[in-house]
């Protein structure tokens, strides 16, 4: 037996296989080697899963969510979910709320809920041609979410098992919004929440393989925690000390 022949079935060994065996077939979600037309058929799968079984995995996802740090907030509607932002920015006198741009902070509503509060919500977009006037625009919105008491944003996906939000950057969602700010609210709606990150990827891969992906993404788990300085755990050092998450639906 040749050196790299004796690697390899060690190897083998530990992982538990018999010498020379086949590697064990890749479960569906995370599988590498499926077709475009299978990544597809198991994407559409996941988006079915996550529609049928709606209410359960928002259960499990309040569950894990709370565990995981959140303050969960299930409203029927979005106007009872804009109530508790505008709510909760009144009970922390909140300067500002800077939002981001997604579809469902505009189904919100929260400027109409806050008119009159003297809490101003910008949203943080980029609308400017020039490259010169685009980094201004940079430089300015970034005070803005700097001095900012509430960062608002929608999700693209929640992940039931963990209590994690997904966010991806793109225009109009960018990820400071929910790490500058000292609180950040996150809006779910029902048939976001996907059982497990092994869902989560699959999705993102479809993305990927179609050209439609962006640079990162964000997955928060509950508040910034860090236990750098001696080991001691402190909320709030890398980003917000508190998040809200509301489930609508």
């Amino acid at each position: 037996m040749t050196e790299r022949a004796r690697f390899f079935d060690t190897l083998r060994r530990s992982l538990g296989r018999e010498p020379e065996a086949a590697p064990p077939e890749p479960a569906p979600e995370t599988a590498l080697s499926r077709q475009a037309a299978d990544v597809r058929a198991n994407a559409e799968r996941i988006r079915e899963l996550a529609r049928d079984n709606a209410g359960a995995l928002a259960d499990e996802l309040v569950r894990a969510a709370e565990t995981a740090g959140w303050r969960v907030a299930v409203c029927e509607s979005h106007e009872d979910a804009a109530r508790y932002v505008a709510a909760l920015a009144r009970e922390i006198e909140a300067g500002s709320v800077v939002r981001s741009g997604h579809s469902v902070i505009e189904r919100l509503g929260i400027e109409c809920e806050l008119e009159g509060s003297g809490i101003e919500v910008r949203t943080m977009a980029l609308d400017a041609d020039d490259d010169n006037e685009r980094n201004d625009q940079r430089k300015a919105n970034r005070e803005r979410m700097i001095g900012a008491g509430i960062g608002l944003t929608g999700v693209d996906y929640a992940i039931a098992e963990t209590g994690s939000c997904a966010i991806i950057a793109r225009q109009g969602a960018s990820r400071l919004v929910s790490l500058l700010p000292p609180v950040h609210v996150a809006v779910v709606e029902m048939g976001q929440v996907l059982p497990s990150l092994d869902e989560l990827f699959a999705l993102l891969r479809e993305r990927y393989g179609e050209g439609d992906f962006e640079s990162y993404m964000n997955i928060i788990t509950g508040p910034s925690r860090s236990a750098d300085i001696e080991y001691q755990l402190v909320t709030g050092v890398h980003g917000p000390g508190e998040v809200h998450m509301v489930i609508v639906g």
